[in-house]
């Protein structure tokens, strides 16, 4: 499976332009890729980084690339930052708007497994907005950062911005 997993991230690496039944990535639409059952709409570099941090949380966080598999079905450059959870489709800004230190593929994969918790919560009629939503996702979030040896989120200082309420939303 890891040997497909590269083969995935060399497809998107040469633009995808042959495409196998064995290649994981493919060019379904222009800018549309799709990586294991995931479609990545945007321009090249996004759906090459979108692949690197899948791919991290797939080495580094099984349980978590569950979630993802079972609860994202699209991920695009479609700012703001928004998880559809009645659809799965995760809308990012490819962090363009926030500060460099939120840049790194690191971050790029705890906010997909952030967003993807979203989904989780909603599916199982549980709290998956506003205060305790956003507080349970980001205690998700740092449990994979922990995985993967990354600086931890502050969530009681994040949860006093109550950033999700704020509008319009830049991230």
């Amino acid at each position: 499976m890891r040997k497909e997993l590269l083969a995935g991230l060399a497809a998107v690496g040469i633009g995808c332009s042959q495409t196998s039944s064995n290649s994981l990535i493919s060019k379904v639409a222009n800018p549309q890729y799709k990586y294991l059952g995931i479609v990545i709409d945007g321009p090249l570099d996004y759906a090459q980084r979108t692949v690197q941090a899948l791919q991290l949380i797939y080495s580094y966080d099984p349980a978590n690339w569950v979630i993802i598999r079972n609860n994202v079905t699209a991920i695009r450059l479609n700012p703001p930052s928004k998880a559809h959870v009645d659809t799965g489709v995760l809308d990012t800004d490819a962090n363009m708007e926030t500060p460099s230190s939120y840049q790194s593929i690191y971050w790029v994969a705890g906010e997909l497994v952030h967003d993807a918790w979203h989904r989780e919560y909603y599916r199982k009629g549980e709290k998956y907005y506003g205060w305790e939503g956003e507080k349970k996702c980001m205690e998700r979030q740092n449990e994979f950062f922990q995985k993967i040896g990354y600086q931890q989120l502050d969530i009681e200082l994040m949860l006093q911005t109550r950033y999700w309420e704020i509008e319009p939303r830049t991230w």
